[in-house]
């Protein structure tokens, strides 16, 4: 028996499709660059990394596929993956961020993270974004509480989530696999929707980092701050 949020999340996932498709879609959508891996652009979120297994999976399954069409996008090495819990502020050069909210921010995530359970998320499903391609982390309501919970917290201390959602109610795992550098051909796009409906596998959510990093993760940008 599927979970009721996990409904929830499958019909937001459907809306957020049909919107893309009918290009009417109000989200906050990175503009697509012609490299990642050395933009300067910046965000604070919070971020969980998957298990090596799961990111094996992932590059196999559905990242070398892909990159095997058009190597000239921007694609994620297993170092790279990462799954968006919370996002406080999106890329921009210069920040939308200064060090004093980043510490703001800190201490309320050490505050309210512990207050939740660890949960799981399970790994099903692409998204083709404008510029990106996304698979759909699912997972009980307590993704839910605890992204309203920062989304509250962070109201209170003055440094509120910037992002727009099609729902502030029901959340789900989003982890970008590729970033597009240029209009993806048809055959990109069809195996995108042949591998629509893959499972990967299941991760247990047991550490979240708040990470100042560009939209890539790369390294030479990432600062971590562990909660």
């Amino acid at each position: 028996m599927i979970d009721n949020y996990i409904k929830q999340q499958q019909n937001i996932i459907q809306q957020v499709k049909d919107s893309i498709h009918q290009g009417q879609h109000q989200l906050s959508i990175l503009e697509m660059r012609t490299d990642y891996e050395n933009d300067d652009a910046i965000c604070l979120a919070s971020l969980a990394f998957p298990p090596k297994d799961i990111a094996q999976i992932i590059s196999k399954e559905i990242i070398a596929p892909l990159k095997s069409l058009d190597d000239k996008h921007f694609y994620y090495s297993s170092e790279l993956l990462h799954l968006t819990i919370k996002n406080i502020r999106t890329v921009h050069n210069p920040p939308l961020f200064k060090n004093k909210d980043v510490v703001k921010v800190h201490e309320l995530f050490t505050q309210i993270t512990p207050k939740f359970q660890s949960f799981t998320f399970h790994f099903e499903g692409l998204i083709l974004f404008p510029t990106s391609v996304s698979l759909v982390g699912y997972c009980d309501e307590t993704l839910g509480k605890l992204v309203q919970a920062l989304d509250l917290g962070l109201k209170e201390i003055g440094v509120p989530d910037n992002k727009k959602y099609i729902s502030d109610t029901v959340f789900f795992g989003n982890m970008t696999l590729c970033r597009l550098t240029h209009e993806p051909s048809s055959l990109f796009q069809k195996k995108v929707k042949e591998l629509e409906s893959i499972y990967i596998g299941e991760m247990r959510l047991t550490e979240i980092s708040l990470i100042i990093c560009n939209a890539v993760c790369h390294p030479k940008t990432k600062s971590i701050r562990y909660l």
